[in-house]
């Protein structure tokens, strides 16, 4: 009976009293998102990116010109666009790139909550999946190892930059926690308001299990992008 209950209770709110589909309540995402177990809020910010990755990929795989991005990003110039002369060195260049990228955009930025209570490091997780996206469907690499646009596929899956984006949403996922400021609107303003986080905060085992694993997956892909382009 308990069962039968509980099912025309959800089945009251899925429908109007027309018989009209409610909309869906956004809510379920954001308990998935900040849930206290690390898995669940990694796959579910994962999941979020990569159907956004996938969208922004196969839009600019259909409709938009080979090689937009190429050289016009900050990521392009930065490390520049010809090889070191070794393996460590190629590696080391990289490293040096995304390590900070992943403190500074994916870690630091928790410190602040959108205010829908969801860090920013986790807007920005999202962003660049798509901006990875269109970089891969226009092929927009500064050392590129094929021609053309590169179609939508799960060849991704054995590629460096598929892990480099992994490590970045498991930073974001894992510190959740440090968030400090929330963003909310007052008199129609938005301002930053200081508050206590409930959790552990940097005390947590799981917060630095996280982050250690996550540094650990880009050290990993780093390496593994740094051989592929000093075999280019």
């Amino acid at each position: 009976m308990a069962g039968i209950t509980l099912m025309n209770h959800f089945a009251r709110r899925a429908t109007t009293a027309t018989g009209t589909p409610r909309r869906v309540d956004p809510r379920w995402l954001k308990n998935l998102l900040l849930n206290e177990h690390l898995v669940i809020r990694f796959l579910s910010l994962f999941t979020l990116g990569a159907a956004v990755f996938l969208t922004c990929q196969t839009i600019a795989y259909l409709w938009l010109p080979e090689g937009l991005l190429r050289g016009g990003s900050l990521g392009a110039v930065v490390p520049g666009d010809e090889a070191a002369s070794s393996l460590l060195a190629e590696w080391a260049r990289i490293v040096g790139w995304n390590l900070p990228i992943l403190l500074l955009f994916y870690v630091a930025t928790n410190l602040i909550r959108l205010t829908n209570g969801v860090p920013l490091g986790y807007l920005i997780a999202i962003q660049m999946q798509g901006y990875f996206g269109v970089i891969t469907g226009t092929n927009s690499f500064t050392m590129a190892s094929q021609t053309g646009k590169i179609a939508p596929s799960f060849d991704w899956l054995a590629h460096p930059g598929f892990y480099e984006i992994v490590a970045y949403t498991l930073a974001a996922a894992a510190t959740y926690e440090i968030s400090r400021w929330q963003n909310v609107k007052v008199d129609g303003k938005t301002k930053a308001v200081q508050f206590q986080g409930r959790h552990g905060g940097w005390r947590s085992h799981p917060l630095w299990l996280g982050l250690v694993l996550a540094v650990g997956v880009l050290l990993t892909a780093g390496a593994w992008e740094a051989q592929n382009i000093v075999a280019l």
